[in-house]
C-alpha cells in the first residue's frame, strides 16, 4: 500500500497506529477551547472561545460559540508613568481593580494564569523597572504599546 492511501484515513487512522506525536500533530484538527492567536497580543487571563449548543424551547440544538468579552483599554502603569493601550477582557479588568493596578496584577499573577506572550513580556519589564527604580538606576525605555504622557503647552504671557 502506498503512503497516500495511509494518509487518506486522516487522524483516525493514525490514532489506531503507534505514531510519534510530531507526526500526529500534522493531521489533528484544532481542539475545542483552543486559544486564539490574538490572545497573545492582549491580556485575556486564560479566557478562551467556548463551544456548545444553543438549545431552543423545542429542544432543537445548533452549534454556537461564546467569545470572551475583550475590550480595548488604556491603563496606567505606575512603573513607567504612562498609559498602556491593551486588548483586555473584562474579567482581567476586575482582577486588576482587586490587585490595585496593572503593575500589581502583572507582578502578582502567575504566567500560566495570564496565558499571554504580551503579559509575560510586560511582567518582566515591570519587575525589572521596579528593581531599577529601587536601586536608583536609569529606568527602562517605554514599552512599544506605551503612550507617553503629554507635555502641557507653554504659553508666553503677553503683557499689554
Amino acid at each position: 500500500a502506498s503512503m497516500s492511501s495511509f494518509m487518506s484515513g486522516g487522524a483516525s487512522f493514525l490514532r489506531r497506529m503507534v505514531v510519534p506525536s510530531e507526526v500526529m500533530s500534522m493531521f489533528e484538527r484544532g481542539t475545542r477551547g483552543q486559544r486564539p492567536v490574538r490572545a497573545d497580543k492582549g491580556i485575556w487571563g486564560g479566557k478562551r472561545i467556548g463551544h456548545g449548543n444553543q438549545v431552543s424551547w423545542a429542544d432543537n440544538k445548533h452549534r454556537r460559540t461564546w467569545r470572551p468579552n475583550v475590550q480595548s483599554k488604556r491603563l496606567w502603569s505606575d512603573s513607567f508613568q504612562c498609559m498602556l493601550k491593551l486588548s483586555i477582557t473584562t474579567n482581567v479588568l476586575k482582577n486588576i481593580d482587586k490587585e490595585g493596578g496593572l503593575d500589581n496584577y502583572l507582578v502578582n499573577t502567575s504566567g500560566a494564569k495570564m496565558d499571554s506572550a504580551l503579559a509575560s513580556d510586560l511582567k518582566k519589564l515591570v519587575i525589572e523597572q521596579r528593581r531599577r527604580l529601587a536601586a536608583g538606576e536609569e529606568s527602562l525605555p517605554l514599552p512599544k504599546i506605551a503612550r507617553p504622557p503629554r507635555e502641557k503647552p507653554v504659553y508666553e504671557e503677553v503683557l499689554p
